[in-house]
């Protein structure tokens, strides 16, 4: 049951002030605004969030012997003092008791209206919304229906009004100072970035450029300022690159921390790579991501650059991409062919001397130029 009246506050005096003679004495006990309660100061911003108070419902006032609407017992000085700082969104402010117990609750609001409920619907929770509420003071009784008291919550809320703006820290360049933070997902405020070296697809490596990786994601555009969530993951046994919303990321190997975006989707799985790439003659100058499991035989010639009929599991080894048995996506280019190629021994692979031959391709390291970038042996 919900009531609202007498909207207005008497200038210095409480309740007792509207009850003349003998009935002045008994009007004493009834609740008086002008009594101090405990002190509270929101925003309607703030309440958005709600703010819940512990109290003890009830008191030995009986509201049916009071000039107020309603039936319960409270105390005569308010519970709370609640100072309302702002609401130029012109939200909707929500009171409400949480309690085990059959509880009532009243409030003179900021114009020196007085609202009264003692249920909401078919429950025993005490609940009063006013609408468009004022910045200035109510005062609050947390009241019980019978003459028991119980431990209690007040929560303040409010709703509506102009949409909120989220607000969130700068982000840092890049996530390696959060490494000790894995599971954790942090909301950041970026600017997407053109510039900047990513290693990794989805997931990233923890010293890549958050502000170009979000570009790459697809979170942001590139100047485009958003609060954006990511999620610090362990580091990884290798990282895929690929060309993403005008990004071009790097394949690496392990890393010691990543992060990923929250709610972007996994990037999709590169197509296993054939046998060699004598087939991709034709698309000299692009890069193409493949998986690739690194392996112990198959013919190579060259080094760094390898004729497009080499092994590309067995290449991707002698190039330090991948070990053997290790499974990976690698990022190869297509070249033309060269005069010739020099064979040599690494990674414990020996790769053959070759002439002139039609077709080539490498494989996509990254830049180790690049300030912060991940170290491997090439």
């Amino acid at each position: 049951m919900i009531f609202s009246f007498s909207p207005f506050r008497p200038a210095t005096l409480g309740l007792a002030a509207l009850i003349a003679g003998g009935a002045a004495t008994s009007a004493l006990a009834c609740p008086d605004w002008s009594q101090s309660g405990a002190p509270v100061a929101f925003s309607a911003d703030e309440m958005w969030v709600p703010q819940s108070l512990p109290v003890v419902a009830g008191g030995n006032v009986d509201l049916s012997t009071c000039p107020i609407e309603g039936h319960g017992w409270v105390i005569t000085a308010p519970d709370f003092d609640l100072t309302v700082t702002d609401n130029t969104a012109g939200r909707e402010l929500e009171f409400r008791v949480e309690a085990e117990c059959d509880t009532v609750l009243l409030v003179n609001d900021a114009t020196g209206a007085w609202h009264f409920n003692d249920d909401d619907g078919d429950s025993l929770t005490s609940r009063i919304r006013l609408t468009n509420a004022p910045a200035g003071a109510y005062d609050i009784w947390v009241g019980t229906f019978n003459q028991a008291s119980c431990q209690a919550a007040l929560v303040l809320e409010t709703f509506g009004g102009a949409a909120m703006t989220p607000t969130a820290p700068d982000a840092p360049a890049n996530m390696t100072g959060l490494r000790n933070q894995v599971g954790e997902t942090l909301s950041f405020t970026v600017t997407g970035a053109n510039s900047g070296s990513v290693w990794g697809s989805g997931v990233y490596t923890d010293d890549s450029s958050v502000a170009r990786a979000a570009v790459h994601a697809g979170v942001l555009q590139v100047g485009e300022t958003g609060v954006v969530e990511v999620t610090i993951l362990p580091g990884q046994q290798s990282y895929a690159g690929s060309s993403a919303n005008g990004v071009q990321s790097s394949n690496y190997g392990t890393w010691s921390g990543s992060y990923s975006f929250a709610g972007i989707p996994d990037a999709p799985e590169a197509p296993m790579a054939p046998t060699n790439l004598t087939e991709y003659r034709g698309q000299v100058g692009e890069t193409l991501s493949f998986t690739v499991t690194g392996a112990g035989s198959g013919s190579v010639w060259g080094s760094g650059i390898y004729t497009d009929d080499s092994s590309v599991a067995r290449a991707a080894v002698h190039a330090g991409v991948l070990q053997v048995g290790e499974t990976g996506v690698v990022q190869v280019m297509i070249l033309p062919g060269e005069q010739s190629y020099q064979g040599s021994t690494a990674h414990d692979v020996q790769s053959s001397n070759y002439g002139t031959w039609r077709g080539s391709y490498s494989f996509v390291m990254p830049s180790a130029s690049q300030p912060g970038a991940p170290t491997q042996g090439k």
